[in-house]
C-alpha cells in the first residue's frame, strides 16, 4: 500500500516535471522561431575585442562583430531595409542581440556608425563595431561582449546571441593591451600571452563560451572607482580645491587694491571696479561651492539614511537652487526694468512649477515610471512636457539677463564718477530679446540630443507601433530632461566664471590706469600683481586630469614659478632695464628717464641709425677708410641720450654698449603707456587667433567622432560657440598680458619677448606630459595649444615691432619690407627661421592629430533615470 502511494507521488513529480519542461522549451521554440534560428546553422561569425589601456584617462574596449548569414534565412532581406523598419530591427536583433527582448538598451556602448551591410552572391553580411570606456565599477555591455569592473579584477565575457548557438564561430580574438590574464577559459586554440584568439576548424563545432578575468593597471582601475561611495566626494573635494585656492588669493589682491591706490585717494572708478571684483568672487565662489555640493551631500547622507525624500524632490531642489544661482546674478547686474521684470516673471513660473508640478500637469517628483501608464498617458495629453521644458528655458533666461548685466555693470564700473555710486547693468532691448532667444533654443536643443540619445541607445527596440514603447520613449524623454536643472548651473556656471573674472581684473586695470598719477611707462607694484593673477589663474592652461581624478592645482606652482623667473629675468635683462652712466651715484634705468614725447626723436635716430649700418654694409666692398670714420663719428653721436628736453644730469649721457637706437624704439613700443600697448596687443592677438581658433574647434570639438557625439550632448552645439569665445577670450588676454610687460620682458625684438611668455605658458603642460607619461595616461591636445599660443604670441610680437614704426610705413611698399628694414638683413633670416620652425611643427602636430581619434565617454544613466530594457506593462 505504502509502496503503491509512493509510486504514484513519482509519477506525478514527473509529470509536472514534463509539462513545465516542455512548457519552458516550447517558450525557447518560440523566441527562436521568431528568427528561424535553425537556418542560422549555415552562418559563420567571427569577433574581436580590443583593450587599450595606454595613453589614455580610462580602458577604451573595442568590439567587432562580422556575421554572415546565408539568402535561405527567411529575415535576410530585411537585413537590408530601411533602420527605423521592425523588420529591420527584429532581424538585427536576432544577429546581434536576444530576440526575446523586444525592447533591448544600452547605454554603456558606443556606436561610430550603423551596422554595415553587403551582399554576396550566396550570403548577406553584417559588421557591427561598438566602444565602450571602463569608467565606472558594474557590468558594461557592448556588442557581443561584456566586461565586469570590480575593485581590482575585472571579467571579460562573451554573450553570444541565442539565435547564432549553432552558428560557425570561425574566429574569436582578444587583446588584451599588452596585459597577461589572470584567469582563461576555454584554453585558446593560439595566440600569445595578451592576444588569444579560439578558432574552429568547421562547422558545427560547439563555440567557446570565453571568460578572461585581467587585472587592469592600477590607474585604470582607480580611474573607475571615482563614482563609488565614498571617492566622489574626494573627486569633488579636489574640483573645489582649485577655487578654494583662488577665492582666498582674490580677497588678498581685493586687499591690496584697497590699500594701494593710484594716488593718495581713490578715483570713484577704482573703488567701482575693486568692489566688483569682491562681490563677483564671493557670488561666484558660493555658486561654485552650491553646485558641487548640491548632488554629492544629498547623494552621501543618502548613503547613511538620511534625506529619505531627496530622490523624490531633487528636481524641485536643482530647480530652486539653480534659479537662486541666476537671481544673485540678477541682483548684481541690477538690470533696467524690462530686463528685471522678464527675470522676475521667469522666477514667479519656475517657482509655481518646484512648489506645485501638479498644476503644471507634472507627476510628483517630475519622474514618470513605465509601472503608471495612466501617469504618463496623462502627462501626454495635458501637454505637460511643454510646460516643463518652459520651466528649464525660463531658467535659462534668469541666467542670460543675470550675465548680460553683470558684463554691463563690469564695464560701466570703469566710468564711474560719483564716489560711491553703484552702476546699473542696463543693457539694450535687443540683448534682452537675445536672451530670450538663447532661453528658447538651449531647452529645444537638449530635447533633441536627448531624442538622438534614445534613438542611439534603444535602436533595436520595437519601434513606434507598440503602445508600450511609445510610454517607455516618452517616459525616458521627460526623465532626462528633469536633470536639466542640475546640469544647467554644472555647464554655464565654469564658463561665467572664467570669463567673467578676466573681465573684472581687467576693469581693475583699466580703471587704476587711467587714475590720476598712474604710471604710464610700466605698471605698477600692485596692477603687477594683478597681471599676475590674470596670467596664472585665468590665462595659463591647468591640465592635471590624471587616472579619472582632476589635479588642477598642481599646474598652479610651475606657472607661477616661470613667471616670477621671467620678470626677474626681465628687471636684469630687458632693454629699459639697462642703465644710463652706471658706475657713477647718478645712474638711473632707461625706463625712468624715456618718455613719450621722445617717440619722434626715437624713430627718427633708429631710421638714421638704419641708413648708417646700410651704407657701411656697402662701403665693405670699397674700403674707404676716410668715408667708413665719417659714418662711425655719426652712429657714436646716435649712440648717446640727446631727446629734446632731456633732463640733467642724463643729456648726452651714453647708451649702453648692447642698447641701439632700433632696439629702444621696440622697446618702448606702439603706444604711449603700457596701458595703451596692452589693449594694442590685445586687438592685434584677437584677430591673429581667429584662424587659431578655427583649428582649435576642429581638434577639440569637431574631430573624428566627435562631432556626431555633439548631436547626443545637452548641450554640445553650445560648447562649439563657448570654445571659439573661450579661445578668443584666452588669447586676447594673453596678447593683453604681452602688450601690458612689453617693456618689462627680456628680448630685444617682439618675438623674443613673446618667446619668454610662451615658455611660461608651456611650463604647466611640460609637467602634466611628465606625469602622463609616468602614469601612462593621455596627454591630449595640448601640444597643439601650446604651439597655437606661440605662434599667435610672436605674430603679435612682429605685429607690434611693426605698429612702433608705422610713421615709417609710407616709406616702404609693403609691411614686410619694413619689417626687414626694421629687424636688419643679418636678423631677419633667425626670424624666418623661427616662424619655419613653429609651422612645421604645427604640421607635425596636425598629422598626428588626423591619424587619432579621440575618446567619446560613454555614461550610463545616473542614478534616479531609468535604466532601460522591458518597460512594466508593455505586452
Amino acid at each position: 500500500m505504502g509502496r503503491g502511494l509512493l509510486r504514484g507521488f513519482l509519477l506525478l513529480c514527473l509529470t509536472v516535471l514534463f509539462v513545465l519542461a516542455e512548457f519552458g522549451l516550447q517558450g525557447r521554440a518560440s523566441a527562436a522561431d521568431d528568427c528561424a534560428s535553425g537556418e542560422l546553422k549555415g552562418a559563420k561569425a567571427t569577433t574581436s575585442v580590443w583593450l587599450k589601456h595606454d595613453g589614455e584617462d580610462f580602458t577604451k574596449a573595442d568590439t567587432r562583430l562580422v556575421v554572415e548569414v546565408p539568402k535561405s534565412w527567411s529575415l535576410a532581406p530585411d537585413l537590408l531595409l530601411n533602420g527605423d523598419t521592425e523588420g529591420y530591427r527584429a532581424a538585427m536583433r536576432c544577429v546581434l542581440r536576444y530576440p526575446d527582448d523586444p525592447y533591448p538598451y544600452r547605454d554603456t556602448e558606443w556606436r561610430p556608425w550603423p551596422p554595415k551591410v553587403t551582399v554576396q552572391n550566396k550570403s548577406i553580411t553584417v559588421e557591427h563595431r561598438a566602444v565602450t570606456n571602463v569608467d565606472a565599477t558594474g557590468d558594461r555591455d557592448f556588442g557581443p561582449w561584456r566586461i565586469s569592473i570590480g575593485k581590482r579584477l575585472w571579467t571579460l565575457t562573451l554573450l553570444r546571441p541565442p539565435a547564432l548557438d549553432k552558428a560557425w564561430w570561425q574566429e574569436i580574438t582578444v587583446d588584451l593591451g599588452g596585459r597577461a590574464a589572470r584567469t582563461v577559459s576555454p584554453t585558446p586554440t593560439k595566440g600569445s600571452v595578451t592576444r588569444l584568439t579560439w578558432t574552429r576548424a568547421k562547422a558545427g563545432d560547439s563555440p567557446p563560451d570565453v571568460r578572461i578575468q585581467i587585472q587592469p593597471p592600477a590607474t585604470k582601475a582607480l580611474a573607475a572607482q571615482w563614482n563609488d561611495s565614498p571617492w566622489y566626494l574626494v573627486s569633488s573635494a579636489t574640483l573645489l580645491s582649485y577655487d578654494l585656492v583662488l577665492f582666498p588669493a582674490l580677497l588678498l589682491l581685493v586687499r591690496r587694491l584697497r590699500r594701494s591706490p593710484v594716488s593718495l585717494s581713490p578715483t570713484p572708478a577704482e573703488e567701482a571696479t575693486r568692489r566688483n571684483l569682491l562681490v563677483w568672487a564671493c557670488v561666484m565662489f558660493a555658486a561654485v561651492l552650491a553646485f558641487e555640493v548640491d548632488d554629492q551631500a544629498p547623494r552621501f547622507l543618502g548613503d547613511h539614511g538620511l534625506f529619505p525624500w531627496w530622490p523624490d524632490h531633487r528636481v524641485a531642489v536643482h530647480l530652486v537652487i539653480s534659479t537662486l544661482g541666476g537671481g544673485a546674478l540678477v541682483l548684481f547686474g541690477r538690470p533696467g526694468r524690462a530686463a528685471g521684470t522678464a527675470a522676475a516673471l521667469a522666477v514667479a513660473y519656475i517657482g509655481v512649477v518646484a512648489s506645485a508640478p501638479e498644476w503644471s500637469a507634472l507627476p510628483p517628483g517630475f519622474w514618470l515610471s513605465t509601472e503608471h501608464a495612466g501617469d504618463i498617458d496623462h502627462f501626454r495629453m495635458t501637454w505637460g512636457f511643454l510646460r516643463f521644458a518652459l520651466a528649464c528655458g525660463c531658467l535659462v533666461l534668469v541666467w542670460m539677463v543675470g550675465l548680460a548685466a553683470s558684463v554691463a555693470r563690469l564695464r560701466r564700473a570703469v566710468d564711474v564718477q560719483t564716489p560711491g555710486a553703484v552702476p546699473r547693468g542696463v543693457f539694450p532691448h535687443r540683448v534682452l530679446v537675445a536672451c530670450a532667444a538663447v532661453a528658447a533654443v538651449l531647452p529645444a536643443m537638449s530635447v533633441w540630443a536627448s531624442e538622438n540619445l534614445w534613438q542611439q541607445r534603444s535602436w533595436l527596440s520595437i519601434g513606434d507601433s507598440d503602445e508600450g514603447y511609445v510610454r517607455w520613449h516618452v517616459a525616458e524623454l521627460l526623465n532626462d530632461l528633469a536633470w536639466f536643472p542640475s546640469d544647467w548651473p554644472d555647464w554655464i556656471h565654469y564658463w561665467t566664471w572664467w570669463l567673467s573674472l578676466i573681465g573684472a581684473l581687467v576693469a581693475v586695470l583699466w580703471a587704476r590706469a587711467q587714475a590720476p598719477g598712474a604710471p604710464p611707462v610700466n605698471p605698477g607694484a600692485t596692477d603687477l600683481l594683478v597681471i599676475n593673477m590674470l596670467f596664472v589663474m585665468e590665462i595659463a592652461p591647468t591640465p592635471g586630469w590624471v587616472a579619472g581624478f582632476p589635479m588642477w592645482l598642481v599646474s598652479v606652482p610651475p606657472i607661477a614659478l616661470a613667471l616670477y623667473l621671467l620678470l626677474a629675468l626681465g628687471r636684469s635683462r630687458s632693454v629699459l632695464s639697462r642703465e644710463l652712466l652706471p658706475g657713477t651715484p647718478r645712474r638711473g634705468p632707461l625706463h625712468s628717464v624715456i618718455r613719450e614725447s621722445h617717440r619722434r626723436w626715437l624713430i627718427d635716430s633708429a631710421r638714421t641709425y638704419r641708413d648708417l649700418h646700410a651704407q657701411l654694409r656697402r662701403l665693405d666692398q670699397g674700403q674707404q677708410d676716410g668715408k667708413r670714420a665719417e659714418l662711425e663719428d655719426q652712429l657714436d653721436q646716435l649712440h648717446r641720450w640727446t631727446p629734446p628736453g632731456a633732463a640733467a644730469p642724463y643729456v648726452d649721457a651714453r647708451l649702453p654698449d648692447s642698447v641701439d637706437s632700433v632696439e629702444l624704439a621696440l622697446a618702448w613700443g606702439p603706444r604711449a603707456t603700457w596701458w595703451r600697448n596692452a589693449c594694442r596687443a590685445a586687438l592685434f592677438s584677437s584677430l591673429i587667433a581667429l584662424p587659431a581658433t578655427a583649428v582649435g574647434l576642429w581638434a577639440n570639438q569637431i574631430r573624428g567622432p566627435l562631432w556626431s557625439d555633439k548631436f547626443n550632448q545637452r548641450f554640445g552645439f553650445a560648447d562649439l560657440l563657448t570654445q571659439v569665445i573661450g579661445s578668443q577670450a584666452s588669447w586676447a588676454a594673453a596678447g593683453f598680458v604681452l602688450g601690458a610687460l612689453w617693456r618689462l620682458l627680456p628680448g630685444r625684438r617682439g618675438p623674443t619677448k613673446a618667446l619668454g611668455l610662451s615658455l611660461v605658458y608651456a611650463a604647466p603642460v611640460a609637467q602634466h606630459w611628465i606625469i602622463t607619461r609616468a602614469f601612462d595616461q593621455f596627454f591630449g591636445n595640448w601640444a597643439l595649444d601650446v604651439a597655437l599660443t606661440l605662434l599667435i604670441l610672436t605674430v603679435t610680437g612682429v605685429v607690434m615691432d611693426i605698429d612702433t614704426f608705422r610713421q615709417e610705413g609710407h616709406y616702404w611698399p609693403t609691411k614686410a619690407a619694413l619689417l626687414l628694414s626694421v629687424y636688419q638683413l643679418r636678423t631677419a633670416s633667425v626670424q624666418v627661421a623661427f616662424f619655419v620652425a613653429q609651422l612645421v611643427a604645427l604640421v607635425s602636430i596636425w598629422q598626428q592629430l588626423k591619424g587619432n581619434d579621440p575618446m567619446v565617454l560613454i555614461q550610463p544613466n545616473t542614478p534616479g533615470e531609468s535604466s532601460g530594457g522591458s518597460p512594466e506593462g508593455a505586452p
